[in-house]
């Protein structure tokens, strides 16, 4: 994924953002709060040598924090999902990069009860391109087994996971370049919704299985940041952007 196309999607979303709580928050109500929260705030500098008045001044304080909160609380709750999930699927966009070539990374499977002894013949298949480098390490206590892999050229495909006459699979992508990345696939719907890049998990044993990517840089030229970063910058910038036509927009 490019820096751009993460640009784009944080101007975006300050735009949207700002445009939402213009809409629906009492803006006037909130610059009128802040004002006497920074005053009470400046009160605690001003009578740091008397006790009586800074008790008093935080307690003010803290009242119009409370009243901020109040009213700040209806458009932050309707942004607050939408928000999260986004977030989520950008992270798996811009936040994680394929297994490098050469280097190991770590398939795991969680089983949805305790491990006996007909597990040890669970198998793990990769792509040709991806070699399965050691036997299978169980963790009893947590129903998992892990697999160490190691990409040996930039592949796109499909583990196969086969265990008691069951066969599952889980895509995997190693190389430079990247798309939409899918660390885990589940069966549960509510992972599911969390990360749609796979179908679920068909009822069984197995609730996921899970393949550990490394976390990713999003660069401009030299310059690489979490893309988190880049797009809090923005997202900032989206939302300044249209701050002056919401203005204008009101005050037709």
């Amino acid at each position: 994924m490019t820096f751009w196309s993460l640009a784009l999607i944080a101007c975006l979303c300050g735009m949207l953002t700002m445009a939402m709580y213009r809409g629906t928050a009492d803006l006037e109500s909130a610059g009128r709060i802040v004002k006497r929260l920074l005053a009470h705030l400046a009160e605690l500098r001003l009578y740091a040598n008397e006790p009586a008045l800074i008790w008093g001044a935080q307690l003010a304080a803290m009242r119009e924090s409370a009243r901020l909160f109040v009213v700040m609380a209806k458009p932050s709750l309707i942004a607050a999902l939408p928000m999260a999930w986004l977030l989520v699927q950008l992270h798996s966009a811009y936040g994680l990069a394929p297994l490098p070539l050469g280097e190991p990374g770590i398939v795991t499977v969680h089983f949805a009860r305790a491990l006996d002894l007909a597990d040890q013949a669970a198998t793990l298949a990769a792509p040709q391109a991806i070699a399965v480098e050691a036997p299978p390490v169980r963790v009893i206590d947590r129903g998992e087994i892990s697999w160490r892999v190691r990409p040996l050229a930039a592949v796109r495909g499909a583990l196969v996971l086969k265990f008691r006459g069951e066969q599952l699979t889980k895509s995997i992508e190693s190389g430079p370049g990247g798309t939409w990345l899918s660390p885990r696939r589940s069966r549960s719907v509510i992972a599911f919704l969390i990360h749609p890049q796979e179908s679920r998990l068909p009822p069984g044993d197995v609730n996921w299985i899970e393949v550990s990517y490394p976390e990713a840089l999003v660069r401009l030229g030299d310059l690489g940041m979490p893309w988190l970063a880049w797009f809090a910058l923005f997202a900032t910038l989206g939302a300044f952007l249209v701050r002056p036509f919401l203005k204008r927009r009101n005050a037709a």
